[in-house]
């Protein structure tokens, strides 16, 4: 497969690197920007940038409707830090009867995020991509946080949130992304040594954190 071409922007240089196939996975805590960054690097070094269109995609090819598969999403977060075995990805020790629906449509955005990430270069927001492309030695796991009054102010002046109750929803949400993450890996969502690099936004910036990320990338090719 031919490499990607894309161009770093720094304060003192500028040049062009040909990369080979890669995936760069972006966990996030809500409101630190992470799907912004997700999609600004996407559109820096020219590749698609997936995130809630994986449960459109899943739908399509399962058969699951896209309601369902984002209320399977909804159950799972709202279940309590559960801790289980993670699920068996490969679908060796599992059959259809074996797991419940809501393991059939996160195996079902599993297999998605796998094809799509074998398809070619790109980046991946959420959905426990990490953990579903853990064994590709393509991917490059990256975890986003932030200050809360960053976070607060983010989701006022760029999600048009109320101020009011937000640092509950801000809080509830993350919940719910833990709880999804644990309930499905039996990881730790935010453990930051599941990740290659984890970045506060609050201190990096946007643009900070996607020119540290592009950096990466540099590296891993050089070595």
């Amino acid at each position: 497969m031919k490499g990607k071409h894309f161009i770093l922007y720094g304060r003192i240089r500028k040049e062009v690197i040909s990369m080979s196939h890669y995936v760069i996975s972006i966990s996030r805590e809500f409101g630190s920007g992470g799907r912004i960054i997700g999609k600004q690097l996407a559109a820096k070094l020219g590749i698609p940038c997936y995130d809630r269109t994986i449960i459109q995609k899943t739908a399509e090819k399962s058969g699951l409707s896209p309601e369902f598969i984002a209320r399977a999403e909804e159950r799972a977060r709202s279940r309590f830090h559960l801790s289980i075995a993670p699920v068996d990805l490969g679908g060796r020790s599992s059959s259809p009867s074996s797991v419940s629906v809501n393991q059939q449509a996160f195996f079902a955005q599993a297999k998605v995020i796998r094809e799509l990430a074998e398809q070619g270069s790109c980046v991946i927001v959420g959905r426990c991509s990490d953990y579903v492309l853990g064994d590709n030695p393509d991917c490059l796991k990256v975890f986003v946080h932030a200050d809360l009054p960053a976070r607060s102010q983010r989701c006022i002046q760029e999600y048009g949130l109320s101020a009011q109750g937000l640092t509950e929803r801000i809080n509830q949400t993350d919940r719910g992304r833990a709880n999804y993450y644990n309930y499905y890996t039996g990881h730790t969502w935010g453990e930051m040594r599941q990740y290659d690099l984890t970045i506060n936004s609050s201190v990096s910036g946007i643009d900070g954190a996607v020119e540290l990320i592009a950096q990466l990338l540099e590296q891993r090719e050089q070595h």
